[in-house]
């Protein structure tokens, strides 16, 4: 088990998201830091690339994205870290990072009302 703390930048308008998230925070207990890209985010990360799939910041700065940003997660996550550890091996993440990029496009997104959700660039 990891214990160094990440940050995770997801999709805070789509509902299965933020559950999932909040499902790894509580779990990682200070070690999975959670920001939404609908909202300020640093510089170095690209919203558009972060709202088509899962980025994490790992403690040392370096940004990962996709099955391997999962995968970071799930190492700070007890009991998840047996996902974490089978989907590893390349032969498995390949494929598996390939099939999340391309279905998460089509994953439900709320409606912002009013602006109030208005994303600035």
């Amino acid at each position: 088990m990891k214990t160094d703390p990440i940050i995770a930048y997801y999709d805070g308008l789509c509902p299965i998201c933020v559950h999932e998230m909040k499902v790894y925070q509580r779990r990682g207990q200070g070690r999975v830091l959670l920001h939404d890209v609908n909202g300020d985010i640093p510089e170095d990360v690209d919203r558009q690339a972060a709202l088509d799939a899962l980025w994490v910041r790992k403690s040392d700065g370096e940004l990962i994205t996709g099955w391997d940003a999962f995968i970071a997660i799930w190492e700070r996550s007890p009991g998840f870290d047996w996902l974490a550890a089978i989907t590893r091996p390349a032969v498995i993440k390949w494929p598996l990072d390939k099939l999340y990029r391309f279905i998460a496009p089509y994953r439900p997104r709320r409606k912002c009302a009013d602006g109030a959700c208005e994303i600035k660039s």
